[in-house]
């Protein structure tokens, strides 16, 4: 028998004078009339979003969520800061090193918008936990690190058995560019999407084969073997700081349209689901849909840009 989540709830108190205000910039963008409008505000107001893993992104996502009038959350992390999260995730600084991001997160939310209800997740998405964290939500966000495997596919299990859940949106920054992906309950698991079994222990063609389906688009500089070189050499991913704030703001947005029932023609262009993701790149402005297949999406580009005689020095 499994064992129970553990849970911590902090109950908002809902203030509608206030709701209005601190919603009221938002709504012109919400439908064609005041009627649609006051109608998509509304189902922000009663949905209930699930943010897996607090980090770099998720962190944002809550923050964000919060702000467009989604009044309850639930959060989940099982990790504690470090200094190296300052670079890129809300919540982490001194003074909360050492501490749980869902913890932090969870009360950054609740002191900003203290109508808001937050129901914390502190030992994250496990086997015992993905049930529970997923009931009652209307949408779930896998913001869990790309590495972890029987975690998120629990997750992903507990999604596709959900009732209520309309959808579940992901998202993945890799170096200078961040991705975008749906999963629908009628397409391609992420199961099937990785094909790597749920308690093996992950080899480096393992780790490959995570990048490549779920960030699937290589960064132009540095090359390939200086990136891996680094991931053995710190045990974990590079991420750039000023990326995840990218991807929040594409996922925030999309969030929104599918909470309102916005999320079709004509009001936007939908987001197909995987294989199928949305990329954009700071870097050279490469932006599109593009397929995880498998390969590298843009294969080559460093060699392409950067010859073997490339003098850096002198370029710069």
């Amino acid at each position: 028998m499994l064992k129970k989540a553990r849970k911590i709830k902090l109950q908002g108190i809902h203030d509608e004078a206030f709701y209005k205000e601190r919603v009221s910039r938002s709504l012109c963008f919400l439908g064609l009339d005041e009627e649609q409008r006051q109608l998509s505000q509304d189902k922000l107001a009663n949905a209930t979003v699930g943010v897996a893993g607090c980090g770099g992104i998720g962190s944002y996502l809550a923050v964000q969520l919060a702000r467009m009038g989604v009044r309850h959350l639930k959060l989940a992390d099982p990790d504690h800061f470090d200094a190296s999260n300052i670079n890129r995730q809300l919540g982490a600084g001194k003074n909360t090193v050492g501490r749980n991001k869902a913890m932090v997160v969870g009360e950054m939310v609740h002191e900003m918008t203290p109508d808001v209800t937050v129901e914390i997740y502190p030992d994250g998405i496990q086997r015992h936990t993905a049930e529970d964290f997923v009931e009652g939500c209307d949408l779930l966000l896998d913001m869990t690190d790309f590495y972890l495997i029987s975690e998120r596919y629990a997750l992903h299990r507990a999604y596709r058995a959900s009732p209520r859940a309309i959808t579940m949106l992901c998202a993945c920054v890799w170096g200078w560019a961040s991705t975008v992906y749906k999963f629908d309950k009628h397409g391609m698991t992420y199961e099937e999407l990785l094909g790597i079994p749920e308690d093996k222990t992950l080899d480096r063609d393992d780790v490959e084969r995570l990048i490549k389906m779920q960030a699937n688009y290589f960064p132009r500089f540095p090359d390939r073997d200086t990136v891996y070189e680094w991931m053995d050499d710190v045990g974990n991913i590079p991420i750039l700081g000023a990326v995840p704030p990218i991807a929040c703001g594409y996922v925030a947005a999309r969030s929104v349209l599918v909470l309102c029932g916005l999320e079709k023609a004509p009001y936007c262009e939908p987001l197909p689901p995987i294989p199928a993701y949305y990329l954009v790149d700071t870097a050279t402005f490469d932006a599109g849909f593009y397929a995880f297949d498998g390969n590298w999406a843009n294969d080559g580009v460093h060699e392409a840009h950067f010859k073997p005689d490339f003098d850096w020095r002198a370029a710069s």
